[in-house]
């Protein structure tokens, strides 16, 4: 994990998926009506959803609560933006060693990071069950104007391969010793 080039490539997805997010919950923030719409943009949705658990689960728990979950939304997104970025900064930085005063912020930083990934990750799948089902990509030529791959559909994995690398950077700052 201390390879250069594995932390850059590793930085610059982070940093990408980080971008995305931070987008996403200032859109959300900025157009000031987020929170107070999303009981009407989930009803809307709700109408072509095959799984009925999934409509149920709506139904009982956000739509009673939906301008709370609107606010949780926009500012977890805008959070996890941040914290993504700022991910991205630490793993192109020198990894920091014992005894070193930003080591444990590291360390804590990159735990934060993984819970954000976590987090991302359920809420693109949400996100795609609202949508009616998960989106497996095949070939459709009556809608060859559509995406094969959404974003949304890459970002799972490529969220698991930002946990991933989090964890093997602790590991790495927890055996890093002093050596000078």
């Amino acid at each position: 994990m201390l390879n250069r080039s594995t932390r850059y490539l590793l930085a610059a997805i982070e940093a990408i998926i980080g971008w995305e997010w931070l987008l996403s919950g200032a859109n959300k923030l900025l157009s000031g009506t987020f929170p107070q719409g999303l009981a009407d943009t989930l009803q809307d949705g709700l109408k072509n959803i095959p799984n009925g658990w999934y409509v149920h689960m709506i139904q009982a728990w956000i739509l009673p609560n939906s301008v709370f979950y609107g606010y949780f939304i926009e500012w977890t997104e805008l959070a996890v933006g941040l914290l993504l970025l700022g991910g991205a900064l630490i793993l192109i930085g020198e990894p920091r060693r014992r005894g070193e005063a930003e080591h444990n912020l590291a360390v804590a930083y990159s735990v934060l990071v993984i819970l954000a990934a976590a987090l991302t990750a359920f809420f693109n799948v949400n996100f795609h069950f609202w949508m009616g089902g998960w989106v497996i990509p095949f070939f459709d030529p009556t809608a060859a104007n559509n995406e094969a791959i959404d974003i949304d559909g890459l970002l799972p994995p490529l969220n698991i391969v930002i946990i991933v690398a989090n964890i093997a950077l602790i590991k790495t700052l927890r055996c890093v010793h002093d050596k000078k």
